[in-house]
C-alpha cells in the first residue's frame, strides 16, 4: 500500500543514487565490507501448515504481511482477506475467525491482563478482540492504515497510523484519551512509519518529517522532539520503531542512518551513516538492523560495526528476532532467514515460494516459530 506522496518500499528506493549523509557534529564510522556466506540447511523444520487466505492461481506478487501474537494455546493473526483468526498452536487448527472491516497487515499484540488481542486494519480500524473466541470488545476508527503493533500500558493502549499520528485509548473501553500528530512533509517520503515504544512514563516514536519525539504516556504532552534530518533535506523519515537500552534510545532516519540518543533529553550520542537503515532490534548488548543496500548489521552500543551480512535480492527486511544464538527475520522476496548472531553467518533460508514479508512470531517454550507466507499459508517451524 502506498501512502500519499510516498515511495512504495525501502528496497525500491535502493535503486536510486546515493543520498547525502554528512553531518559534522556527529560521529561517523567507516562501513566494513559486506560478506555473504551460506552454510548447510537443516535448522528449521515444518511442524504443520495451515492455509488461512487462499490466493488465486497465477495471482501476481501476492503479499501477506500480518504477524501473529501468542495468546494462551493459540496464535492470533490477521490476513489481507479481512479476517482475524485464532489458530491452535499444537496442530494449526482454526478455532475461530472474526471478520473485520479491512485487510490486515499489522502485528497483533496480546494483552494478558485483559485476555484480549489488539490488531489494526488497513482501513484505519483498531480492534480489541477476545482472545478466547474472537468476539469484538471494542473498535476505534482512526485516520490512516494501521500496520504496526500496538503498545500496552497499565490501563492504556497506544498505536500509530499511516497518517503520522499516535493515539492513546482506554484499554478496557476503547475510549479516546489523547493523540499526537505531525504534518507530513511536502514531496516524496518513504513508505512505512514508526510504531510507538512505551518505556516507563514516556512513549517514543518517529515521524516522516525526520523527528523522533518523546511524549508523556498519560497526557501526550511533548517531553522533547529531536530532528534526525540534519544529514539531508530529503527522505528524512524516521520510520523504524525505536529501541531502548538503559538510558539510550536508538532510532534510524532513512537518509541519516542510525542514531543513539540520551533517552532523557534527546541529545545525540553518536550516529552511524548507513543509508536506508530501518528495522532494528537490541539483543544481548548488540544493536541489529537492516538496510536495503548493505544488508544486516551488528553494531556495538558505542556505534562500532561488528559484522555485516549481505542479503542480495532479499527485499524489505523485518526486524531481526533472537532465539538462542540465531537471528530470525523475513525478506519480502527472499523468505525467512536464519543468521548466526555471533558472526553473521547465513545459516538457512526458508522460502515457500512467494517470499515472506511478515515478521515471524517466536515461541521459545516450544522452540518454534510461526510465520505467514506471502502465499497465505501459516507455517509452524521447529528450530533445532
Amino acid at each position: 500500500m502506498i501512502r500519499s506522496r510516498r515511495f512504495p518500499s525501502l528496497a525500491a528506493l535502493a535503486l536510486l543514487g546515493p543520498l547525502t549523509t554528512s553531518c559534522a557534529s556527529m560521529t561517523a564510522r567507516e562501513a566494513q565490507p559486506v560478506k555473504e556466506r551460506t552454510a548447510p540447511a537443516g535448522i528449521v523444520h515444518v511442524r504443520w501448515r495451515t492455509e488461512i487466505h487462499p490466493h488465486k492461481l497465477f495471482q501476481p506478487s501476492p503479499e501477506e504481511c500480518a504477524s501473529g501474537t501468542l495468546a494462551g494455546d493459540r496464535l492470533v493473526i490477521g490476513s489481507r482477506e479481512g479476517s482475524v483468526l485464532g489458530v491452535r498452536l499444537i496442530d494449526g487448527h482454526l478455532d475461530w475467525a472474526t471478520r473485520v472491516s479491512g485487510g490486515v497487515d499489522s502485528e497483533a499484540r496480546y494483552d494478558g491482563q485483559r485476555g484480549q488481542v489488539y490488531i489494526g486494519a488497513d482501513d484505519g480500524s483498531f480492534y480489541a478482540l477476545d482472545a478466547g473466541n474472537g468476539a469484538v470488545r471494542f473498535k476505534y476508527t482512526a485516520k490512516g492504515s494501521i500496520e504496526r503493533a500496538a503498545e500496552v500500558g497499565s490501563d492504556t493502549v497506544y498505536f500509530a497510523s499511516g497518517s503520522d499520528r499516535v493515539v492513546a485509548l482506554d484499554a478496557v473501553t476503547g475510549k479516546w484519551r489523547w493523540q499526537y500528530e505531525r504534518e507530513t512533509p511536502d514531496g516524496f517520503t518513504i513508505h512505512g512509519y514508526s510504531a510507538p515504544r512505551l518505556e516507563g512514563s514516556r512513549v517514543y516514536t518517529g515521524f516522516a518529517d525526520g523527528y523522533l519525539v518523546a511524549l508523556q504516556a498519560n497526557t501526550g504532552e511533548v517531553v522533547w522532539a529531536k530532528s534526525l534530518a540534519a544529514a539531508s533535506d530529503q527522505f528524512v523519515d524516521v520510520d523504524s520503531t525505536p529501541v531502548i537500552g538503559g538510558d539510550s534510545i536508538y532510532a534510524a532516519s532513512y537518509s541519516g542512518g542510525v542514531y543513539a540518543l540520551d533517552a532523557r533529553d534527546g541529545a545525540i550520542r553518536w550516529r552511524l551513516p548507513v543509508e536506508g537503515a530501518g528495522p532494528m532490534s537490541l539483543v544481548d548488548g548488540r544493536l541489529f538492523f537492516a538496510a536495503p543496500r548493505q544488508g544486516l548489521h551488528a553494531v556495538s552500543l558505542t556505534g562500532q560495526i561488528l559484522w555485516r551480512q549481505g542479503l542480495a535480492e532479499a527485499g524489505d527486511l523485518t526486524p531481526p528476532l533472537s532465539m538462542g544464538h540465531y537471528l530470525i527475520f523475513s525478506g519480502s522476496r527472499g523468505g525467512l532467514f536464519v543468521v548466526d548472531a555471533r558472526d553473521g553467518d547465513l545459516l538457512e533460508v526458508f522460502n515457500p515460494g512467494d517470499g515472506i514479508c511478515a515478521s515471524a512470531t517466536l515461541d521459545p517454550t516450544r522452540q518454534r516459530l510461526y510465520v505467514l507466507s506471502n502465499g497465505g499459508t501459516l507455517y509452524a517451524l521447529d528450530v533445532d
